[in-house]
């Protein structure tokens, strides 16, 4: 449900659009299956490709001139392809090397018969190959693959790293990113690294075969999204004519470094029920144990791959250090705060979570908001998070911390969340099952 915070030329057309289509449009209880570009990668918590389109299809209406995109925790490239999709700019930054592989591969060019060629020779190759050596060598490497699994893995990877083109095995790895998941021992109902019990762990997968099947799915999702671009004039010989950057590292001194503005906003803040976040880094962690990461980006920093926790304890709330002091320096600042951590618990664990997140958040808010344009627009997708049970108010805290940087909320759509992976409930709380967007605009008043 849509709700207007301030009158402002975006509200009136989201308000028009949910008349047309009713207060439970923005749930998207029965959106299409994602195709395209979309369906390249199933990531963790990915946004709904429809809702994010169509409100940013909402703001380029309103503000014609807006034409640059940034999503500072760009994930899977859900806002990527939307913005690729209106003929945008676009730029996406991650810490995650497996997240910015997905963007990279989304991000084209789009030689889909070129592709098809490439991946019958690699198919060929792969089945030929007779060697019996693992490409990759880890601890805990044959606790979460079978002997078998982990050979067959082995000759994808050494044939992928023979292919000429550096577009196509970015593709490739991307595919086997997916098959990995699919034949690890590791349980497919979370996104952490989980043992699977002994009776439910498949000897006999084969990842060839996945592999196989995997690339004939992307044949026609290259293809699907290659037609529907040409169609609409931004494609030419493949190439995507506006400009698209990816950048693999922290959002604030990527944004920092960088120094441009940007018209629109648009992202997702790595949030979720566990003791800090979604654990992205232990989703990514076996794939990128057989990508080499100069396929995805020189600027990789290997330590965050040093083991299955290094990339999650590097990413936003991942490390408690400091954490207190910061949570206290953000109660003295914002009142959200304050009234949040007086519900917490004296022992100070739940206040030690909180300034883990918000500590490292607000620095890089600071970042967005200075890297904003002035009249430029933000929407942000927030969740109902908790901590000792408790719903933290992410909206409140989210608006109060852009205000002071001179972006105003001017409206909420509030939303259920009818697809989730995770359980109802976990060993800490209530999961989430509502999301909120928050839509704001940058004021073009000078301080």
């Amino acid at each position: 449900m849509l709700q207007e915070v301030k009158e402002d030329p975006l509200i009136d057309s989201l308000r028009a659009t949910q008349e047309r289509h009713g207060k439970d449009y923005w749930s998207f209880k029965n959106a299409s299956k994602r195709r395209g570009a979309h369906a390249l990668i199933h990531y963790p918590a990915m946004m709904v490709p429809n809702l994010q389109g169509n409100i940013l299809a909402a703001i380029q209406e309103v503000s014609p001139k807006s034409q640059r995109v940034l999503d500072p925790f760009v994930g899977s490239g859900t806002v990527l392809v939307e913005s690729m999709n209106l003929g945008l700019d676009f730029t996406g930054v991650d810490i995650n090397p497996l997240a910015v592989l997905s963007c990279l591969a989304k991000s084209g060019p789009y030689f889909v018969d070129a592709f098809a060629d490439r991946a019958a020779k690699l198919i060929s190759q792969i089945h030929a190959d007779g060697i019996t050596r693992h490409e990759a060598t880890f601890f805990g490497r044959d606790k979460w693959f079978e002997a078998q699994v982990a050979l067959g893995i082995s000759k994808i990877a050494r044939n992928v790293k023979e292919v000429d083109a550096l577009w196509a095995r970015r593709l490739f790895w991307l595919a086997l990113a997916r098959v990995i998941r699919t034949c690890c021992n590791s349980r497919n109902s979370t996104y952490k690294l989980h043992i699977k019990k002994a009776e439910d762990i498949n000897a006999e997968a084969d990842p060839i075969k996945a592999f196989v099947e995997t690339i004939e799915n992307y044949k026609k999702h290259l293809k699907d999204q290659a037609v529907d671009w040409a169609e609409k004039g931004l494609l030419m010989q493949g190439w995507y004519q506006k400009s698209v950057s990816i950048t693999a590292g922290d959002s604030t001194s990527a944004l920092e470094e960088a120094a441009q503005l940007f018209d629109v906003v648009m992202t997702s803040p790595p949030y979720g029920d566990n003791r800090t976040t979604i654990p992205y880094g232990q989703y990514a962690f076996l794939p990128l144990q057989w990508i080499p990461t100069e396929d995805i980006s020189r600027s990789i920093d290997a330590r965050v791959l040093a083991n299955s926790h290094a990339l999650d304890t590097a990413s936003l709330g991942g490390s408690a250090k400091n954490a207190m002091e910061r949570a206290e320096e953000l109660r003295t600042e914002f009142e959200s705060v304050k009234n949040y951590l007086a519900k917490l618990s004296s022992k100070g664990s739940g206040a030690k979570r909180f300034g883990a997140f918000f500590g490292d958040l607000e620095p890089c808010i600071e970042q967005i908001c200075s890297s904003t344009n002035p009249g430029g627009y933000h929407a942000w997708t927030i969740g109902s998070r908790h901590i000792e049970g408790i719903r933290m108010p992410m909206e409140e805290i989210l608006e109060e911390m852009l205000d002071k940087r001179g972006v105003h909320t001017v409206g909420r759509v509030h939303r259920s969340i009818h697809a989730k992976k995770m359980a109802a409930r976990n060993n800490l709380s209530s999961t989430m099952n509502t999301e909120i967007i928050v839509l704001a605009k940058k004021s073009t008043k000078k301080k």
